[in-house]
């Protein structure tokens, strides 16, 4: 069998960031986080919801914020574990923040359980490392195979994460667009989410090739436009 494994896609500071998190269904969750980047009190997080609920943004935009202020982090998509082993996270304790994200992806895999179970004793031991680990089930209904790390996994806060409402999906969308300098009417964004997939990455996608088209054609967000360049 071969050894060759493509690298771990390191994260990069892009567009996913706390301003932007939609925070109103999650205050707590927010509140005791920013508490424990400021000063360390409870090394681990689990966070955990359906499809579209925030996850990834939230791990992303956690990431970008250390390293936009020059603490070393590191975002580990465990979605994507076919392309890297778990030696990825040999010493990540060293790093001021990590996030694993998507966890159930790996449960069942002896060798990536053992992984994560070693990191959290590490980070433990440790005491300078936070560690927010997302899935899409709670600890307690994860099919953990190794019983250390079911145990574990319930050490820290435990959030659940909901999705948006489609009013406050509406919300999300025209504020990302006023960010880009555009407007996008209420009667318009309705009409991305009654025709799109309702998840957020599809509806942000959506709109930032209206934004380009926009710019380029000179044309405000109205539903004809939108139907002529998304072909809906």
């Amino acid at each position: 069998m071969s050894n060759f494994q493509l690298p771990l896609p390191i994260h990069q500071i892009e567009d996913d960031t706390l301003e932007n998190f939609y925070t109103d269904n999650n205050l707590l969750l927010l509140n005791s986080l920013y508490k424990n980047f400021d000063s360390l009190q409870q090394p681990f997080f689990y966070l955990w919801g359906a499809k579209s609920s925030g996850k990834s943004h939230l791990l992303k935009a956690c990431s970008n914020y250390f390293l936009l202020n020059e603490r070393p982090s590191i975002y580990v998509p465990l979605s994507k574990s076919q392309y890297f082993s778990p030696a990825v996270l040999d010493n990540l304790e060293q790093q001021a923040l990590v996030c694993l994200d998507d966890i159930q992806a790996v449960i069942g895999d002896a060798e990536w359980e053992l992984a994560i179970f070693d990191l959290i004793n590490r980070i433990r031991e440790h005491g300078k490392c936070l560690l927010l680990i997302s899935a899409d089930q709670s600890p307690s209904a994860l099919a953990v195979n190794l019983p250390d790390l079911a145990s574990r996994l319930s050490w820290g806060e435990i959030y659940q994460l909901h999705p948006l409402d489609d009013a406050q999906k509406i919300k999300v969308l025209q504020q990302n667009a006023r960010a880009r300098g555009i407007e996008l009417p209420e009667e318009t964004a309705n009409f991305l989410l009654k025709r799109l997939d309702r998840d957020m990455k599809t509806l942000f996608n959506a709109l930032a090739k209206l934004d380009k088209a926009s710019l380029q054609a000179q044309r405000k967000l109205t539903i004809p436009f939108v139907k002529e360049i998304l072909a809906l």
